[in-house]
């Protein structure tokens, strides 16, 4: 018998952990973060305690209730998970098949048993392992390597002596066999003072004794899969978050073609933007971006993230073309060189090529990843001064976690802040878009750019991750599936209305499983 349980990303944006199982084969499709969730018991002061480790997590019902899915190390004497709660035992796991890099698909990884491989893309083992490297508290976000906790005598967890116990690293399958040796020597590289026991990437050819297929698509991360899984049933078919509107358009365009031909027995698929019609181009952006940039005669802030390279190139052009460089942050310029380590068809430019500066901000010390990139790039290095005193010649890419570098930087009058993110401010993050405002205000800067997601679509600075309603019903109708299961979207009924004559639509509920 054939199970799908959706365990999350069920009537909300992200958090998607879904279970495949086939007989005693049993697989996850992604694991990640769901934010709104969390949201409702944390906020930026307020978070679990690291020294009890998966306790509040498990508690709240923010992780599957299985005991034997998460680290041993996690668990602490002092409490127990599992007290007062219906949990059970998943048994044995071949492995999580990652769509892509974005933490409500990948942010959870770090809670589960080292023994579970992670399947993935290249550049998407890439991305995790540079946004691990370069994180304030690397322990937080453990995707790639791991440090074993060890209890002290009063039951709390810590970290071990990095001189006696080096990190571990996660096994990982990637979707291509051939890597690039420029990979190999970044995932076996140790990124700071503690050793790493890295361990061979492999191939994903096979999870859980089930052959699986990946097939590239386009979303605002490069890297993201689509994947498919050959059950006893029939072929089952996950698309993570994808578009067709974007400078990859085609790649979901093929895969959609490819998954027909397997006539798959259900389609897991996304439905972020379900309601939407299309929405701008990264073409469209890049203009307004353009034309914001000739407007302003003083300093110009680019917020948007650095894993969305196409915004990079497309801010990169409008920098070369307004006579001004573009300055990135140390750990933006260390994620571009793990990207561009990775190799693909979506090319990441080097930093040259590009014809980026590095902005080295004050910092009180430096870390082995920071030194790494200064002694790669010893001409890049921009300082604040420096820019304070060229303002009308840089772009700076900052984000709303970096903006009291504007107390250094100076921002003269006329000076603009572009907000140019895929991730709106969602309603829990009102606050953080006020502060952002009263910092721009407080140095008398501009801000062009909606914030809030609801105007976000009629916003000629933003361009979504996601496929349109009308691109998403057109992929249904290409692949046609024999069922359709609705995830990270909250208007799942809008498939049933648009694609129920092509097929059927199951719509899961939270920790049910649906059977074939």
């Amino acid at each position: 018998m054939v199970r799908i349980t959706c365990y999350d990303g069920v009537g909300c944006i992200g958090g998607n952990k879904i279970v495949l199982e086939d007989g005693a084969s049993k697989l996850f499709f992604d694991f990640g973060k769901n934010f709104g969730e969390e949201g409702k018991f944390y906020e930026e002061l307020l978070k679990p305690k690291a020294c009890v480790g998966l306790y509040e997590k498990v508690q709240l019902g923010l992780l599957p209730p299985f005991k034997d899915l998460y680290r041993d190390d996690l668990v602490s004497s002092l409490c127990d998970p599992w007290q007062g709660l219906e949990a059970s035992e998943i048994g044995e796991v071949g492995g999580v098949l990652v769509s892509h890099a974005h933490v409500d698909h990948m942010g959870y990884i770090h809670e589960l048993r080292g023994d579970i491989p992670i399947y993935c893309s290249p550049m998407t083992a890439a991305i995790c392992r540079a946004l691990q490297d370069t994180a304030q508290s690397p322990t937080t976000v453990e995707y790639c390597y791991y440090v074993t906790r060890s209890e002290k005598e009063t039951g709390e967890l810590s970290t071990s002596n990095y001189r006696t116990n080096p990190a571990a690293g996660r096994k990982f399958h990637l979707s291509e066999s051939d890597v690039p040796e420029d990979f190999k020597a970044f995932w076996r590289s140790t990124p700071g003072s503690r050793k790493l026991e890295a361990l061979t990437c492999e191939p994903a050819t096979e999870c859980a004794e089930l052959a699986v297929r990946s097939f590239p698509v386009d979303h605002s991360v490069y890297g993201a899969t689509a994947w498919a899984v050959e059950t006893s049933a029939g072929w089952v078919v996950y698309t993570g978050d994808l578009r067709v509107h974007g400078g990859y358009g085609e790649l979901t365009r093929r895969f959609a073609e490819q998954a027909a031909e397997l006539k798959p027995v259900a389609l897991i698929i996304e439905g972020t933007r379900i309601d939407r019609a299309q929405g701008y181009t990264e073409g469209d952006v890049k203009q307004s971006c353009l034309a914001a940039v000739k407007r302003c005669q003083g300093l110009v802030v680019a917020d948007f993230g650095p894993r969305n390279v196409e915004r990079l190139v497309s801010f990169a052009e409008v920098a070369r073309e307004t006579g001004r460089e573009l300055a990135v942050l140390p750990k933006d310029a260390y994620l571009l060189e793990a990207m561009r380590a990775a190799g693909s068809s979506q090319e990441v430019p080097g930093l040259r090529e590009a014809g980026v500066r590095i902005y080295w901000e004050y910092q009180g010390s430096e870390s082995a990843w920071r030194q790494r990139i200064k002694d790669d790039y010893p001409d890049l290095g921009v300082t604040p001064s420096d820019v304070q005193a060229n303002q009308d010649k840089f772009i700076c890419c900052l984000s709303f976690w970096d903006i009291n570098e504007l107390a250094y930087l100076r921002p003269v009058p006329g000076s603009v802040w572009i907000y140019s993110s895929c991730e709106a401010f969602a309603e829990e993050m009102k606050i953080t878009a006020e502060r952002l405002d009263n910092w721009l205000k407080q140095f008398g800067m501009r801000r062009e750019g909606r914030l809030r997601e609801e105007e976000q679509e009629s916003d000629p600075f933003h361009v979504s991750g996601h496929a349109s309603g009308p691109d998403l019903m057109e992929l249904v109708r290409t692949i046609r599936p024999k069922t359709l299961i609705p995830v990270h979207t909250t208007n799942p009924e809008v498939y049933i209305e648009n694609v129920g004559d092509v097929c059927e639509v199951r719509l899961p509920e939270r920790g049910v499983g649906i059977e074939y």
